[in-house]
């Protein structure tokens, strides 16, 4: 299985993980009844990847399709291969 981000232009980068943390979405911690009823469980996997040349992406959202690269606000896109 290969990864790749890929962002403006469809520009597609190979990627791999090298990290991967738990965290927990502080919206869904504090709303423990809510969690309950919906069966969501606030723990959130978040990866980090890293490019060929080096630069490092971080995990933007819940589901982890949404990444962005340190020193930018341009999101890239997670694709599978």
């Amino acid at each position: 299985m290969k990864l790749y981000l890929e962002g403006p232009g469809q520009e597609r980068r190979p990627v791999r993980i090298i990290s991967t943390e738990q965290s927990r979405s502080s919206a869904m911690a504090d709303n423990s009844a809510h969690r309950a009823m919906v069966g969501i469980d606030p723990d959130i996997e978040m990866n980090t990847l890293m490019d060929e040349a080096g630069n490092i992406a971080r995990q933007t959202d819940r589901e982890g399709y949404r990444y962005k690269f340190e020193g930018s606000d341009i999101p890239w896109s997670l694709v599978v291969g």
